[in-house]
């Protein structure tokens, strides 16, 4: 009996342990897609919301980024897609579906049709197309 107190208090401090882990990103920072987000509580819902993380904003993977986003805005709009731009240490682009999810994460810009196409398949873009 007293090794099954032994095991049961074992496991105890062995979730909590694990539970620790798991809510500081298993160690690694921001290594998760959702990690360095902006508030994004605004959007919920509404709209999907591009954000592009970059060192300055002369940097040539925004001004790329920048160009390609602007020459298709109205399909942007089309999309629900509102763009945020953040000052970070890296370049990154990641897509937050209107459910608040991250869909894309990417260290480099990322193509129009790549972006349109992934934005065309989630199901509540399909249904917004089909007028439900």
């Amino acid at each position: 009996m007293r090794n099954m107190e032994k095991m049961k208090t074992m496991l105890t401090l062995s979730c909590a342990g694990l539970t620790a882990y798991l809510g500081q990103g298993c160690a690694g920072g921001l290594s998760s897609p959702e990690a360095g987000l902006p508030d994004l509580a605004a959007h919920q819902w509404r709209h999907r919301v591009l954000i592009i993380d970059t060192p300055t904003q002369q940097s040539s993977e925004y001004l790329q980024q920048s160009a390609a986003l602007e020459a298709v805005s109205a399909g942007l709009e089309e999309r629900h897609v509102q763009i945020v731009t953040q000052t970070a240490k890296i370049f990154r682009v990641r897509l937050v579906g209107k459910d608040g999810g991250v869909k894309l994460d990417r260290g480099a810009p990322v193509d129009v049709p790549t972006l349109f196409a992934l934005i065309d398949a989630m199901p509540m873009r399909r249904a917004e197309m089909s007028g439900r």
